[in-house]
């Protein structure tokens, strides 16, 4: 293994580990700050901060002067080489497009961050393993549901997939029977009227049991 790949083994790890990722797609940053402190006091070991939350980057800087680097922290909804070299001099652990933005994959790589890229159909999941990519983020996931996971899986047995929107806890164990490495959940993480009276307590136990689930 070359210097430059240890790292990027490392995080690829971590972040199987993890088994779910928070995406934190908010209008104010404010909020975001509040959605990534209440998970990380769950116990989550990555976030994913969407470009669409105003100052990402600063958030993103403060949540690795916050909490270090034992926070795997990424950058979501990633277009083009513009966003994602910000991402990464913010220091971005790994960049997440919705699309095939295969032109960000090697600025990740020679940053040692990783990248998923979004794909849906198996010529699109052809493209973006020949780009070099480390998962394939399926988007919408809920569109196609577990069983257009298990077929693409089914062709790419060896290419870590991330099924992404419209994942619930109640859900999710349908799509790691499907073949998912890993899935990403947004607002279904956080309970609507917890999140609305800043109930921490009761989202943190409500994470906890997310992710419990997902490791059982």
């Amino acid at each position: 293994m070359t210097a430059s790949a240890a790292p990027i083994a490392s995080k690829l790890a971590a972040l199987l580990a993890a088994r779910v990722v928070p995406v934190l797609r908010y209008t104010d940053a404010a909020t975001a700050a509040y959605a990534a402190e209440v998970a990380v006091a769950a116990g989550c070991t990555t976030l994913e901060l969407t470009w669409t939350i105003p100052g990402v980057t600063d958030l993103v800087r403060a949540l690795r002067d916050k909490h270090g680097a034992g926070l795997l922290l990424g950058v979501g909804t990633v277009l083009d080489e513009a966003q994602a070299r910000e991402a990464l001099v913010a220091g971005a652990d790994f960049l997440v497009s919705p699309a095939l933005a295969t032109d960000i994959v090697d600025m990740a790589h020679a940053a040692d961050a990783l990248c998923l890229l979004g794909a849906f159909t198996p010529t699109e999941v052809l493209a973006a393993r020949r780009a070099g990519v480390d998962v394939v983020k399926v988007f919408p996931a809920d569109t196609g549901g577990p069983k257009h996971l298990a077929a693409l899986k089914s062709v790419y047995p060896d290419t870590i997939f991330c099924p992404t929107g419209g994942i619930t806890q109640d859900n999710m164990g349908t799509y790691f029977a499907a073949g998912a490495g890993l899935v990403g959940i947004g607002s279904n993480l956080y309970d609507k009227a917890a999140f609305a009276a800043r109930d921490t307590a009761a989202l943190v136990a409500q994470i906890t049991r997310t992710r419990e689930a997902a490791h059982g």
